[in-house]
């Protein structure tokens, strides 16, 4: 497919889970209008999560609009639209492509009991042989079980059910399409990129298999605005729309990493640790999350630990009371604290492992819990600093080396990723350059990578990448720090083998009498 050499926009959408934002970018990857709404979240009982998917479809294409407007008379030059969206979830749409009911999304809780009843069955060895990923309450298909059993109306009443961005592209194109990324969260066949029977009957819901919708190839063009969705938008109609990917691959086609051994962190709440990798490795079956990449080509797996941003907020707010307002000043107050205390070499050792649900990657134990180890009179704020710096770093170097690829680059995004310490630490602890891109808006300019190729901007992938994505900053590894870092990793997973035996008879606390 040739475009015209003026008509060389992309619109990148990104529904997200509690914002909805869309972009325009030039074939070069330049940001040139933005626009968000905020999406409505509905919670009819205790832990539920979902949302009106006429409304929340409003205002993804209100933000749409007001993007597209601003670039007055440019609405022709648009080569084309993608979207990105959170995944897994329920969206149940009726022959017209009108929803059925209201949207569940990701977070929601309601299939707990039955997930954690499922996981201790002999079936679930099986559900792990054809999806080789972690289950989720909020997944399709769970999700699917419990309305079969709950909600039997709605079977009759639903012609597909879809993900996020699946729903939004029907609403652009007229058409029920989903991807393989989305598909392998439902999750589906990983060796196929497919819907799976056996997975749905196993989870108990066979009942909507008829009702699965297509499957394409991400960036695939899948259809053209229609009349209604332009007059909603201000984008031509007519305009190419290319199958978009879940907002987690999209976010991390956006940062540039496309290539295996590359991989991002996302230094967020809890900090997402994506590689690309050649094949699967069957030591982490059912840990973390796989995908395949945009191209198909390679596998992506993501293993995400809990010790994010509450970790660093709990050790500023213990030891840092006089710097903890929250003001950008306390916090480089708190940087420059650990910077003065040797990186490696202050003799602590900390499993940042806080949070009440334990560790999730890349083992589960939801019993081990957060320790020091090394303190003394003598030691230091800035040193119990730096070994919280540290600590978070090592726990993702231990998903990092557990997978199948050497680590070749890693890039930050995240607020954690603005952190002079995380990016020199990453860098020296595991020995390799790590970079800043430039984008906010990673996951709609995912999207808006993959389909330049599809539309014939850029001939391949690893071409739009290099010619869309631009880092801001690199760190190169300090070779003299490499074997310090080594001996302190090694005695992280010593104290981490420890306290998982300490604490494995001890249970969760206030979990008692739960269901």
């Amino acid at each position: 497919m040739s475009v015209p050499e003026g008509r060389r926009l992309i619109v990148g959408i990104d529904k997200g889970t509690t914002v909805t934002k869309a972009a325009v970018f030039d074939e070069t990857g330049n940001e040139l209008a933005r626009a968000a709404r905020f999406i409505e979240v509905l919670s009819p009982r205790r832990g539920w999560h979902e949302e009106d998917p006429a409304v929340s479809l409003r205002s993804t294409m209100d933000a749409v609009a007001e993007a597209v407007a601003a670039l007055p008379g440019r609405a022709s030059d648009i080569a084309v639209v993608s979207v990105s969206g959170h995944m897994t979830g329920a969206w149940l749409l009726d022959e017209t492509g009108r929803p059925v009911r209201n949207a569940i999304a990701w977070p929601d809780a309601r299939t707990l009991d039955t997930l954690t009843a499922f996981e201790a069955s002999p079936p679930y060895e099986e559900y792990l042989d054809i999806s080789a990923t972690s289950a989720l309450p909020g997944m399709t298909m769970l999700l699917l079980g419990h309305l079969a059993r709950h909600e039997p109306d709605v079977i009759a009443r639903t012609r597909y059910f879809a993900c996020a961005k699946d729903y939004v592209q029907s609403f652009l194109t007229g058409r029920v399409v989903t991807d393989p990324t989305d598909v392998s969260l439902m999750p589906g066949d990983i060796a196929t990129g497919r819907i799976s029977p056996r997975l749905m009957e196993l989870v108990g819901a066979e009942a909507f298999l008829s009702r699965a919708p297509e499957v394409r190839p991400s960036g695939e063009i899948i259809g053209t605005v229609t009349r209604e969705a332009s007059l909603a938008t201000g984008i031509p109609e007519g305009t190419p729309v290319a199958n978009g990917l879940g907002d987690a691959i999209s976010a991390m086609l956006g940062t540039g990493v496309v290539m295996p051994g590359q991989a991002v962190s996302v230094l967020g709440t809890s900090w997402l640790n994506q590689m690309v990798n050649r094949y699967l490795d069957d030591d982490l079956r059912g840990v973390g999350w796989v995908y395949p990449s945009p191209d198909g080509e390679h596998w992506i797996r993501c293993l995400a630990h809990t010790a994010g941003a509450g970790t660093f907020d709990w050790a500023v707010r213990t030891f840092c009371r006089d710097l903890a307002g929250g003001a950008a000043s306390d916090f480089a107050a708190v940087e420059a604290e650990a910077l003065a205390s040797e990186e490696a070499g202050h003799g602590l050792t900390f499993l940042p492992y806080l949070s009440p649900a334990g560790v999730q990657a890349p083992f589960k134990d939801g019993n081990v819990r957060g320790v020091m180890l090394g303190l003394e009179h003598g030691t230091t704020r800035g040193e119990i600093l730096r070994a919280v710096y540290e600590g978070q770093v090592y726990a993702a170097m231990d998903c990092y080396r557990r997978q199948g690829d050497d680590l070749s680059l890693l890039r930050l995004t995240g607020g954690g990723a603005r952190s002079r310490v995380w990016r020199q630490t990453f860098s020296n602890a595991l020995q390799v350059p790590v970079e800043l891109v430039t984008t906010s808006e990673s996951a709609a300019l995912g999207v808006a990578i993959l389909a330049s190729v599809n539309v014939g901007i850029w001939k391949d992938l690893e071409t739009a990448v290099s010619e869309m994505v631009r880092t801001v900053g690199r760190v190169e590894p300090d070779p003299r720090l490499a074997e310090p870092h080594r001996e302190a990793f090694d005695r992280f997973l010593r104290a981490q083998a420890a306290a998982r035996e300490l604490f494995a008879g001890f249970g969760r606390a206030g979990d008692q009498g739960k269901d």
